[in-house]
C-alpha cells in the first residue's frame, strides 16, 4: 500500500520522530511510504530510512504562502496517487482534508497527538483548532496516541467512532541500558561516582513546568548534599533566562545544570539515576517511554497517559505539588540500585515498535480494502480494551 505522510517539518519532537518511527516501520514491512514536509531540512531528515521512504519538500516559503503551496500539494498527491492520505497534527490534517476535496480519490487519516495544548496556541492556530473540529467529521480514520487526547478531542466535538488509539511506539534497540555510556556522560557532566543525578527532559516551554522540578529540587538538595540536578532541552531563551534567574533564587546553581538538547539521547537518559516529568499537559509522553526503556526510575505528574505509560514501575504524584513530587523523588532515591529493569520490561510488553506497526498497518489495510469498521466497532473494541489496561494499570499504581 503507498501512504503519503503530510507534515510540516521534520525538526526534533516527540510528535515528529513518531512519524519517522511510522514511516520507516511500514516501509520496513513492504509498504511505499512518501513523507511530504512543508518545509525542507530539520534535524530529524537524518533519522529517515532513505533506502525506503522518500522525502519531499514542498517549499512552502512562509505560514502566509498558500494558493502557490496547495497547487504544489495537490499536484504531488496526483502524482503519487497515494491509497492514504496522512495528515500529521493540526495544520496538515486540514491541509490534506482541503487537497482531499479537490479530487483525489484517498482515503484520509488525521493525527491528534496532544491533549489540551490550547494554553499555549497563537491565534492563527486557535482558528486553525475551530476549524479542525468542524471538518474532523471529514476524516476516514483520525488516529489518537493517548487517551486523554481521545477524550479532549471527543469534548471539543470530534466523532468518537471516527477515533482510532495507537499509543506511541519506544524503539528498544535505540533505547536500552548502558553501563558504558552512562560513566561517559556522568564523566562528561562532572559528576563523581558516589553523587545521584535527577533529570528533566523536555523543551523549554511553560507547559512542561519545570518550574515545579526546580522547587522541588531545591527541598531535596537541602536534604541531600549528594545529589545533581540536570535540565536537558531547547527553548527560547527569554524563558530560560526567566528558569536559570528561578534556580539562582532557590540557590540550586551550584547544583543544577542546563543542557541543550542533544543527539545521543539513550546516553544522556542512562547518565540519570531518577527521571522526571513535571509537566501541566501531555499526551503520550515519549521521553517517559524512553527513560524507562533504558531502565531509568521515574517521578511522574499525572497528566495525559504519563500513568498509564509507566504502570506500577514508579512514582505517579498531582500536577504542581511541590510537596508530593519532592517526596516522590526521595521514595525513589530510597530504592536504592537506579538500575529499574521492570520499567524496561513494561515498555517491551506494551509499547514497542513492533506493536507500533501491527496496530497502523490493520488500520491502513482494512481502510484501503473499504472496511470502516476500523474506526468504529474496531475502534471501539481496541479503545475499551487499552481503557481497561489503563484501569488495571492506576489501581497499580504508587
Amino acid at each position: 500500500m503507498k501512504i503519503l505522510f503530510l507534515v510540516r517539518q521534520l525538526n526534533y519532537g516527540g510528535a515528529e520522530r513518531q512519524l519517522v518511527t511510522v514511516a520507516n516501520e511500514l516501509a520496513r514491512r513492504g509498504h511505499e511510504v512518501v513523507i511530504a514536509a512543508y518545509y525542507g531540512g530539520g534535524a530529524l531528515v537524518q533519522a529517515i530510512d532513505t533506502a525506503r521512504v522518500r522525502l519531499i519538500a514542498l517549499g512552502k516559503r512562509s505560514r502566509w504562502d498558500l494558493l502557490s503551496f496547495y497547487w504544489k500539494l495537490l499536484r504531488v498527491v496526483r502524482r503519487e496517487r497515494p491509497a492514504v492520505l496522512h495528515g500529521w497534527m493540526l495544520t496538515p490534517d486540514l491541509v490534506a482534508t482541503m487537497v482531499r476535496a479537490l479530487g483525489p480519490r484517498v482515503k484520509l487519516f488525521w493525527c491528534v497527538r496532544s491533549s489540551n495544548l490550547e494554553m499555549i496556541f497563537d491565534r492563527v492556530e486557535s482558528i486553525a483548532s475551530w476549524f479542525e473540529c468542524r471538518l474532523s467529521r471529514f476524516a476516514d480514520c483520525i488516529v489518537v496516541n493517548s487517551f486523554a487526547g481521545l477524550e479532549y478531542a471527543v469534548s471539543r466535538g470530534f466523532p468518537r467512532e471516527k477515533m482510532l488509539y495507537i499509543p506511541n511506539g519506544i524503539d528498544t534497540s535505540v533505547f536500552y541500558p548502558d553501563a558504558a555510556e552512562r560513566k561517559r556522560v556522568r564523566a562528561e557532566w562532572g559528576v563523581n561516582g558516589s553523587e545521584k543525578v535527577i533529570g528533566l527532559v523536555g523543551r523549554l516551554d511553560p507547559i512542561k513546568n519545570h518550574p515545579l522540578f526546580l522547587k522541588a529540587a531545591a527541598r531535596l538538595a537541602a536534604k541531600r548534599p549528594d545529589v545533581r540536578f540536570v535540565c536537558l532541552g531547547g527553548g527560547p531563551a527569554s524563558y530560560g533566562e526567566e528558569l536559570q534567574a528561578l534556580t539562582r533564587t532557590l540557590g540550586l546553581e551550584q547544583k543544577l545544570l542546563w543542557l541543550p538538547e542533544r543527539h545521543d539521547m539513550r546516553a544522556a537518559y542512562n547518565a540519570l539515576d531518577i527521571f522526571c516529568s513535571s509537566s501541566f499537559s501531555e499526551g503520550f509522553p515519549n521521553v517517559i517511554g524512553e527513560a524507562m526503556a533504558c531502565g531509568r526510575r521515574c517521578v511522574v505528574t499525572d497528566v495525559g497517559d504519563s500513568r498509564l505509560v509507566l504502570g506500577d514501575t514508579g512514582v505517579v504524584v498531582p500536577p504542581d505539588d511541590v510537596e508530593a513530587f519532592a517526596v516522590g523523588l526521595q521514595q525513589e532515591l530510597d530504592a536504592g540500585n537506579s538500575l529499574n529493569l521492570r520499567a524496561r520490561q513494561r515498555i517491551l510488553e506494551n509499547f514497542t515498535v513492533a506493536h507500533l506497526g501491527d496496530r497502523y498497518e490493520q488500520a491502513l489495510l482494512q481502510q484501503s480494502a473499504d472496511r470502516p469498521a476500523v474506526c468504529g466497532d474496531t475502534a471501539l473494541e481496541l479503545n475499551r480494551a487499552g481503557e481497561a489496561r489503563a484501569s488495571k494499570d492506576s489501581s497499580l499504581t504508587r
